[in-house]
C-alpha cells in the first residue's frame, strides 16, 4: 500500500491526553498531523458493527512518521503497537495519537505521544512500536487463531484512509493466500500469509487491524492490488512470528538493492530497476547519498560468470564517462574505463588494488 500523507486539527485537548512534546519533536510531526482530520460521529449500519467500532477504535492509533501517516493496533497493556514497516520507514521514533474520548473530537500536537520503533520485519512488512503510557479505555486487541479465519466471514477495518481519522469499514474474507509475495515503495520484496478481503481500505489504513466479530485481529491491513476490492492484510500468524523475533529480520536483496555504506546512517538504495538485454540481466539506478537522486547505474548480468558493471556520468551531460567492472562480483572494483575529454570514447584504463575505490594506476588507451 502506498505511503500515506497526513494532517492536523487543533482544538481542545481531551481529558487524559498525553503531555505536550518538546518543540522540536512536536514540529517533526506537525506536517503529518496536517493530513489527518477528526470526523463527525460515525454512523454504522447495524448494532454489531457499532459495537465492534466502539469497542475497538480506542485501540487503533494514528501513526505519524515524517510527513506521512498510517495506522497501528495496540496489542499489549504496556504500550506495544503493531503497524507496517512501510509506515515507519527507517525512523527510530514516530508519533502516535490515540482516539479522543469524545467521538469526532479534534486533536492536535498536544495529543501526540512519542513511540520508539523497537523491532522491524522486512520480510512481512511489520514494525513494533512502544509507547510509555496507554490512555484509559484503550485495551489491547488479541490476535485471532488461524482457524478463526474463514472465507466468507465478516471482517472489520478501522484506520485513517487518506487522513479521514478513525474510519470504520466492513467486508468479507475473500481468500487466505500462503507465501504471497509483494513489493512496497521501499523497494523491498515481502512474503507472508495474507488475508485477502474486499473490505474497503485506502492509503492511511496501512498498519491498522483487520478484525473478526470477536474483536480479534486476523491481520494487519497492508496493501491493495489493482482492481476493485483486492485488499490484503498480513495474517495474525505472521504477526505472532514477528513478535517472537528477538531482533530485526531483513529481507533478501538483489545485488543492486543491497545496502552500501555511505558514511554514517545513509545507505545506498536502488531507486529504479529494469531489464537489460546486453548483457541480459537487470539494471539499477543507485542513490548513494540519500538525496533521492541517482548517482550511477549498476548492471547485474543474469550469468553469474559475467561481472557487475557500474556506469557513471560525472559531468551530468547525459553521456557515460566512466565504466567500472567488478570481475569477481565480490564488491571490489577491478578495472575502470574513463572518457576524459567527453568525446564518447574511452581514453584511459585504470587498475584497482583490492578494497580501494580509486585506481592506483592509469594507462592511456591506444
Amino acid at each position: 500500500m502506498p505511503a500515506p500523507g497526513p494532517d492536523a486539527v487543533g482544538g481542545k485537548r481531551p481529558v487524559g491526553a498525553a503531555p505536550s512534546l518538546p518543540g522540536a519533536a512536536a514540529a517533526r510531526y506537525a506536517a503529518a498531523l496536517d493530513g489527518a482530520a477528526a470526523q463527525p460521529r460515525q454512523v454504522t449500519r447495524g448494532a454489531k458493527d457499532a459495537q465492534v467500532y466502539q469497542a475497538a477504535a480506542p485501540s487503533v492509533v494514528l501513526v505519524l512518521a515524517g510527513d506521512g501517516f498510517g495506522s497501528g493496533a495496540l496489542i499489549s497493556a504496556d504500550g506495544k503497537i503493531v503497524t507496517n514497516l512501510h509506515v515507519v520507514g527507517d525512523a527510530k521514533e514516530v508519533g502516535v495519537v490515540f482516539k479522543p474520548a469524545a467521538e469526532g473530537a479534534s486533536f492536535g500536537k498536544a495529543d501526540v505521544r512519542r513511540a520508539k520503533v523497537i523491532r522491524r520485519d522486512e520480510v512481512a512488512d511489520l514494525a513494533l512500536l512502544q509507547v510509555s503510557e496507554v490512555p484509559a479505555g484503550a485495551k489491547p486487541l488479541p490476535l485471532a487463531a488461524s482457524s478463526a479465519v474463514q472465507v466468507g466471514s465478516d471482517v472489520h477495518a478501522i484506520g485513517h484512509p487518506t487522513g479521514q481519522a478513525w474510519t470504520y469499514t466492513r467486508g468479507i474474507v475473500s481468500q487466505v493466500r500462503k507465501d504471497y509475495a509483494w513489493r512496497t515503495e521501499m523497494g523491498l520484496d515481502h512474503k507472508a500469509t495474507v488475508v485477502q478481503t474486499q473490505t474497503p481500505i485506502n492509503p492511511g489504513n496501512s498498519g491498522g487491524p483487520l478484525l473478526d466479530d470477536n474483536l480479534e485481529i486476523i491481520g494487519i491491513n497492508s496493501f491493495k492490488s489493482d482492481g476493485e476490492g483486492l485488499n490484503f492484510a498480513v495474517s495474525a500468524d505472521d504477526v505472532r512470528v514477528f513478535l517472537a523475533l528477538k531482533e530485526d529480520r531483513r529481507a533478501n536483496r538483489s545485488a543492486g538493492q543491497r545496502a552500501v555504506s555511505a558514511g554514517g546512517e545513509c545507505e545506498a538504495v536502488a531507486l529504479k530497476e529494469w531489464a537489460v538485454s546486453d548483457p541480459k540481466g537487470l539494471g539499477y539506478l543507485i542513490d548513494v547519498n540519500c538525496d533521492a537522486e541517482g548517482d550511477f547505474v549498476m548492471i547485474e548480468p543474469a550469468k553469474k560468470s559475467e561481472p557487475y558493471t557500474y556506469l557513471f556520468d560525472h559531468d551530468g551531460d547525459g553521456k557515460i564517462d566512466a565504466e567500472i567492472t567488478d570481475l569477481g562480483r565480490d564488491g571490489n572494483f577491478d578495472e575502470a574505463l574513463l572518457d576524459v575529454d567527453g568525446d564518447g570514447t574511452y581514453d584511459l584504463v585504470g587498475q584497482f588494488k583490492p578494497g580501494e575505490s580509486d585506481p592506483y594506476r592509469y594507462e592511456r588507451i591506444k
